[in-house]
């Protein structure tokens, strides 16, 4: 029998342990991203008549979940002692050797994946895209979070993003044509939106944290964020009348981008929950995959 005192911790109450919204959980897991991407895929596929395997939906779903993985575990150590932080940091702070197990387990099933399952022309397309990643996650590091003179993390985030999402449709398409590319652009610039959005919700966080944005340097950029939500919707109801075929593909743009400018004027709600949301509300095709069921 042992009879040591309980260790502090044994005895700590639940109320001292943190407590998160539902709304943020997909965050805190870095689940977001990934689940965005994948939907996105299966939307811009059934748009212009791609077929995907299974495999290529998995690898996308894991490749994103373990750039997002490793982007937040690097961004947690590098923030300086007693500096403020968000839910999603203090959240992957509290759980290093999870974060770590899980960043090494997906890596693993990731490659034998692709190695089992991608062609010679999709697994060179990934692998340079991957590199692309890798480079763009080395210097954002390496800079600290800070761009100057010119701050890219947004623009950059956002080019990627819709690249890796739409690289497996581009993969086995026959051909490409003028719609899908100025799909593939605007959802581009939808998902720059988003970056911008949370880059404009934590500015003074990242002034707080030492790291810089296009909103540290240049705050009025955000009375342009509407105009330009704005401006995504527009073209996305014009097109959705001259590309019918991918109505859905242009109404789902035009309906996330709605959505993230009623956000951006949603003062009232918690910074990580407006956070978290940002995400969330790219995720309308989900809701043409339930009426896909019909």
């Amino acid at each position: 029998m042992n009879d040591a005192p309980p260790s502090p911790a044994a005895v700590a109450p639940a109320s001292t342990r943190p407590s998160y919204s539902p709304v943020v959980w997909l965050n805190l897991l870095c689940l977001d991203a990934p689940l965005v991407a994948v939907t996105w895929q299966w939307l811009f596929a059934r748009s212009f008549g791609a077929h995907l395997t299974w495999p290529l939906r998995a690898l996308l779903f894991l490749t994103a979940w373990l750039i997002y993985l490793g982007d937040r575990f690097a961004d947690s150590i590098r923030l300086p002692a007693g500096s403020p932080r968000s839910e999603r940091h203090q959240f992957c702070q509290d759980h290093m050797v999870g974060w770590w197990i899980a960043i090494v387990v997906i890596f693993v099933v990731d490659v034998a994946l692709a190695l089992r399952s991608l062609d010679l022309q999709m697994f060179f397309l990934g692998g340079t895209l991957a590199v692309v990643c890798a480079a763009y996650l080395f210097l954002n590091h390496l800079l600290g979070g800070q761009w100057r003179p010119v701050p890219m993390k947004e623009k950059a985030v956002g080019v990627l993003f819709a690249s890796g999402t739409t690289l497996a449709v581009v993969g086995v398409l026959p051909g490409l044509t003028i719609s899908f590319a100025f799909a593939v652009v605007l959802f581009a610039m939808l998902c720059t939106l988003n970056c911008l959005c949370i880059a404009s919700w934590e500015r003074d966080l990242d002034a707080a944290q030492g790291k810089t944005s296009l909103l540290t340097g240049w705050p009025a950029v955000a009375r342009v964020l509407r105009p330009f939500g704005l401006f995504i919707v527009a073209v996305s109801l014009v097109l959705a009348i001259a590309w019918r075929f991918a109505a859905p593909l242009w109404i789902c743009l035009a309906s996330s981008a709605l959505l993230l400018i009623w956000l951006h004027n949603a003062n009232r709600l918690r910074r990580d929950n407006r956070t978290a949301l940002a995400d969330l509300v790219l995720l309308t095709p989900l809701l043409v995959l339930l009426f896909s069921f019909r």
